[in-house]
């Protein structure tokens, strides 16, 4: 695995959503090589090699290594967030250090997978998707399942239509909480039933579930699947706040 690099990036793009979730591209000094689902460390403040590395807060990684430029997506929390949101504009320059986490697939083309991701956590499983599609790597099947507050915050709907033309056996079930749209995807309303997605889950033996989003709906759904049986060697998840 690659050692943690420190690289200054400058804002390249970004794209504001709902209740000011941004997307944001970044174009590091050079290519930084990092695994789909991983994650990285942004600081706004400058940083001086002959001082410690300045505050800062960690966000998965949304595009797949393939690129060179990355991808992360905010959603504004507290007062870091709320920063990023106000000061960062394209034409930034700031300071990044990745890569870093083990939240990987496994590379058995054997297996079922299952990804749960709650609002942002879509994030790290764009990456995986990504990279699935440039190397056209194939599993038995990959079932996507991807709840949202409103349908505005469906983000990267793009790479989860290109996945289900491209990619055998890739599914998806997008749930909605408030606002539902008719659009290009049918939406099931309410948020991600555990109950019913752990029981159709654990139906298939073989299968790995990776789990990414707020620490209520990874608890739910780690307790859950523990629960129908499923080892814990096979339950890999990314919490975040």
């Amino acid at each position: 695995m690659s050692s943690p690099r420190k690289v200054k990036v400058v804002v390249s793009d970004l794209k504001k959503y709902r209740d000011n979730v941004t997307m944001y591209r970044f174009k590091p000094e050079f290519q930084v090589k990092f695994k789909p689902g991983q994650f990285l460390h942004l600081a706004l403040d400058n940083y001086d090699p002959s001082y410690n590395w300045p505050e800062s807060r960690v966000f998965s990684i949304a595009n797949s290594p393939e690129k060179d430029y990355i991808d992360i997506l905010v959603s504004p929390k507290g007062k870091f967030t709320q920063r990023m949101i106000n000061e960062l504009k394209t034409g930034s320059k700031i300071w990044l250090k990745l890569p870093y986490g083990s939240f990987n697939l496994n590379s058995s083309a054997d297996e079922h997978v299952i990804l749960i991701a709650g609002g942002t956590g879509i994030t790290p499983f764009i990456s995986f998707l990504e990279y699935l599609l440039e190397r056209e790597i194939t599993y038995r099947s990959i079932k996507l399942y991807y709840g949202v507050r409103n349908c505005d915050l469906i983000i990267f709907d793009n790479t989860i239509e290109r996945c289900r033309q491209r990619i055998p056996n890739f599914n998806y079930s997008i749930h909605c909480e408030h606002d539902i749209k008719e659009g290009n995807f049918k939406i099931h309303p309410g948020i991600l039933p555990v109950e019913e997605i752990v029981q159709k889950a654990s139906a298939m033996p073989g299968s790995t579930y990776y789990l990414s989003g707020p620490e209520g709906m990874i608890k739910a759904f780690e307790k859950g699947l523990m629960n129908a049986g499923i080892s814990s060697e096979r339950i890999l998840f990314d919490k975040w706040e």
